[in-house]
């Protein structure tokens, strides 16, 4: 029997500058390998026959290279590949709480919730079972939510409706709470505050002050605010986060 020859040409191995030079590139997602993070890319018209033949994008290449060195890139194919990987962290205490003349022993517990390396979430849970519990859903929930847990950062500044009312947000470095800036671009801070206090507690006002363009109220002239603590993002029944 006559062997056919394969007359394929090989593909040529490029490190990440070399296929800078010739072709279009732009970033594809970033991979945690040995819980460090490699970049993977996507390359206009540099194709590898192992996306061709998993039925996966064939111009995905990994740079797996170490800091200071630069070694060709690797076709990537993204099956049998966790793309995010996940991390579980639970932590049960004890701590003594004075007050009043009195010593408590008290207990805690807190869940932190890791993405490719990166705490992306943070809840209290005094509960082991409660924690468990909320492990095995909480990954699905982050995923799904219109907020962006697993960067966060490019949150910032994001255009919602909070009661109704036009604002962004404001992420904060230190935790995973936000908070809400009023946008008064076509409302007035009198009125924007107004219609808060009334949408967030409602209140029975008096026909003397319907009209908040005519409010002469320092509580909602917008002076003695300037944000608003929102807290957890999962909470978010009165955010419409599609805010063109």
């Amino acid at each position: 029997m006559k062997v056919e020859e394969d007359k394929r040409v090989p593909i040529e191995r490029l490190t990440i500058s070399q296929a800078r030079e010739k072709y279009h590139i732009c970033k594809a997602f970033e991979l945690m390998i040995n819980d460090n993070p490699y970049q993977v890319w996507n390359i206009t018209d540099y194709e590898h026959e192992n996306g061709k033949w998993n039925g996966t994008p064939a111009t995905w290449w990994l740079d797996y290279s170490d800091p200071g060195e630069e070694n060709v890139l690797v076709p990537y194919v993204d099956i049998g590949v966790h793309r995010i990987c996940w991390e579980i962290r639970y932590k049960q205490k004890n701590y003594v709480k004075h007050k009043w003349g009195e010593t408590d022993i008290r207990n805690s517990g807190r869940l932190d919730i890791y993405a490719n390396g990166r705490n992306v979430y943070r809840m209290n849970c005094r509960n082991l079972e409660y924690a468990m519990s909320n492990a095995m859903i909480m990954p699905y929930k982050l995923m799904e939510h219109p907020f962006n847990f697993l960067k966060r950062e490019e949150e910032n500044g994001r255009k919602i409706w909070y009661y109704g009312l036009p604002a962004t947000i404001s992420i904060n470095d230190y935790d995973s709470d936000i908070k809400v800036i009023p946008d008064y671009e076509k409302i007035s801070s009198a009125k924007w505050w107004k219609l808060y206090n009334e949408r967030k507690k409602p209140v029975n006002l008096d026909d003397s002050v319907k009209d908040p363009d005519g409010l002469d109220m320092k509580e909602f002239s917008g002076e003695t605010h300037n944000s608003i603590n929102h807290g957890d993002p999962l909470w978010d029944g009165m955010i419409n986060w599609f805010r063109k």
